[in-house]
């Protein structure tokens, strides 16, 4: 009987346990391999093609195929594109912070408020049309990367 009590304390505390901020569902997107997306996702499409959406609460972001400026197609050419960074992407979006560096721009920046505090993830977005295609809306994700970290000793 001791043996029962046991189990059934542990099972009931195990519960308790699970993180209470858990990402929810509609942030999490499957993973891919990074030959799978990028060899299927853009080619011969448009720029307007979203290739993977990301959210935070009702907003969508999409990311775009994009060109070799903006998009899926510039984070390919520049060697940024793999299933761990769409996830770091997903992350950034739901939970970052979201700054406006430049008008009509939104940054969502994932940040350690630890010593010193500093920039783990950027990701930038274009809210509003694409600025030679207006039919491009929103325009979704311009960038996004790992800015560099410059440790201060101020702590």
């Amino acid at each position: 009987m001791k043996f029962a009590k046991t189990i059934a304390f542990g099972i009931s505390t195990a519960c308790f346990a699970l993180p209470l901020a858990a990402e929810p569902a509609a942030a999490w997107t499957a993973p891919q391999t990074v030959a799978g997306v990028a060899s299927n996702a853009c080619t011969g499409k448009p720029a307007k093609t979203i290739v993977k959406k990301y959210y935070r609460g009702p907003t969508m972001v999409p990311l775009r195929c994009g060109t070799n400026t903006w998009g899926y197609k510039h984070l390919v050419k520049r060697g940024r594109w793999s299933s761990n960074f769409g996830k770091k992407i997903s992350q950034t979006v739901w939970s970052g912070t979201i700054t406006v560096d430049e008008p009509g721009e939104l940054t969502y920046e994932r940040k350690f408020v630890g010593c010193p505090p500093r920039t783990l993830f950027k990701v930038v977005t274009n809210p509003g049309p694409y600025g030679r295609d207006h039919r491009i809306k929103p325009q979704g994700v311009v960038t996004a990367y790992k800015p560099s970290s410059l440790a201060s000793s101020a702590c």
